[in-house]
């Protein structure tokens, strides 16, 4: 019996297991074939199969007539690179993408057009550099990001509109976002001259600061690998590699499925601590970022003491690190969290409607040495007071270790109290408060607005307020502090 007999149901079956290639080669048998291989329904299955797509779109999200044609085009748009790397690199910015249309939509309203094959090459040599591949095709999605605002000096000096996101403690703002290719060139060619680097220098800069902070990743196009750069890079040229050196592969090899650089494997891990809520988002309003603080065990710590919750964690500082092998230094940023839970504190059997930090017993330890042990008041200066229901009373502080991991733990002490109606200051009188202070620049109401959105602040903030019961102890369950396998 010959195929020609066979009904169009079992021919449509057995096409929908050759897939898209061999499919276009049986369409040639006959007009029968060719027929059934046309039929929509088939390439529908076939983008949403390679592609996981919907609906029949370009790679730039432009409709197409047909999933034949959005078949044919993305093959015809790609055929220079692997498939699998194709749609593995599609899949990367698709899980970004998913995660800022449902959490921060301003975020992915800054993702730039992907850039052409003209654009990439026009980079590579005006820096002299052949891209690794996957890179080239992250590129070839979305060219970096386009910040908002026409004089982008002025918006550089701290937009929270970065992918990667950051962290903030005391003066010290970060948020690193992904450099459109015009600006990967500028950068590359203002850092290689202010650092004095050979005209054979093989990174480029990929990602950076939007603060003024001086945080800046290169990729090495040579063998794939991404670096940031520590306190000396100004001086030494000092960096660290950013991913597990022995993930990366073959980047040059277009005969290989394998390839796999480090912004490849940065944007995946990246992606899948959103998605995992590892890290989370963090603010509300139009002050919102992208916060690196972990806020999932065990790289967060949970402790509830008598009512009063506090949550830890860390992160690697890259930029204040120091790898000299005399004055070597880790610099670790941390994140407390705390809040009362809706029931009050409860000392003793009795309810309390609000307590009081006073003090803090701080433990540090660099490996398993203690280098650090305080017992003081207060907390940056603050003596916050807890209501039920409130937000948490966050703050940053660092941590300078000798070694790559230690921890942090220790307890505050609180007194309880009764609630208070002035307790906390409304955004109108921030304002209000803003509007006396010398600091004009973007860069710095954004810390202002950081630190007085997300921390709720007594009106006896630089005092003890009304105390009511005797000082309890409030856990601070330990955290690490530990050089992570990813660095952002």
């Amino acid at each position: 019996m010959g195929l020609e007999t066979v009904g169009d149901l079992a021919l449509n079956t057995i096409l929908t297991k050759l897939g898209p290639k061999e499919t276009a080669k049986v369409s040639c048998v006959s007009k029968k074939f060719k027929d059934l291989a046309a039929e929509e329904s088939l390439w529908s299955l076939f983008c949403r199969q390679d592609l996981d797509l919907s609906a029949p779109l370009d790679h730039h999200g432009n409709p197409l007539p047909s999933f034949k044609a959005t078949y044919k085009l993305w093959r015809e748009a790609f055929h220079m690179y692997p498939w699998p790397l194709v749609k593995r690199v599609k899949s990367c910015w698709d899980r970004l993408r998913s995660w800022l249309t449902t959490n921060f939509p301003e975020v992915k309203a800054t993702l730039g057009k992907g850039a052409s094959e003209g654009e990439i090459q026009e980079l590579e040599k005006k820096l002299k550099v052949k891209l690794p591949l996957p890179t080239r095709l992250l590129y070839r999605f979305h060219d970096g990001q386009n910040l908002p605002g026409k004089n982008r000096s002025s918006v550089m000096a701290g937009c929270p509109l970065g992918l990667i996101g950051g962290y903030c403690f005391y003066n010290h703002l970060v948020n690193v976002y992904l450099l459109p290719l015009h600006e990967v060139i500028f950068k590359t060619q203002q850092l290689v001259r202010h650092l004095n680097l050979p005209n054979t220098f093989k990174y480029i800069v990929v990602a950076a600061s939007s603060s003024h902070i001086g945080k800046f990743f290169f990729l090495n196009c040579s063998d794939g690998q991404l670096y940031v750069g520590t306190q000396n890079l100004p001086t030494d040229a000092e960096m660290m590699p950013c991913v597990p050196q022995a993930l990366i592969s073959p980047v040059h090899d277009l005969n290989s499925d394998q390839q796999q650089d480090a912004m490849l494997l940065w944007l995946e891990e990246h992606g899948r601590r959103l998605h995992n809520g590892t890290i989370k988002l963090l603010g509300e309003g139009n002050i919102k970022s992208i916060s690196q603080f972990p806020e999932e065990s065990p790289l967060c710590s949970t402790a509830v003491t008598s009512g009063v919750k506090v949550r830890a964690s860390a992160v690697f500082v890259p930029e204040a690190a120091n790898l000299q092998d005399i004055s070597r230094e880790y610099v670790f940023a941390y994140s407390i969290r705390m809040s009362l839970q809706p029931e009050g504190c409860i000392i003793n059997g009795m309810h309390f409607g609000s307590c009081q930090l006073h003090m803090r017993h701080w433990v540090i330890s660099a490996n398993d040495t203690v280098v650090s042990n305080v017992n003081a008041e207060a907390v940056i200066g603050k003596f916050p007071l807890l209501c039920p229901g409130e937000k948490e009373f966050v703050y940053e502080s660092c941590a300078p270790l000798p070694t790559s991991t230690g921890s942090v733990e220790g307890s505050f002490t609180f007194v309880p109290g009764r609630e208070l109606n002035t307790a906390y200051l409304s955004l109108t009188m921030i304002s209000a408060r803003q509007s006396h202070l010398s600091c004009t620049s973007f860069y710095c109401k954004l810390m202002l607005l950081c630190f007085f959105v997300y921390n709720p602040i007594s009106s006896g903030s630089s005092r003890l307020t009304d105390p009511k019961g005797s000082p309890f102890e409030v856990e601070v369950r330990r955290f690490p502090l530990q050089l992570p396998d990813y660095i952002f």
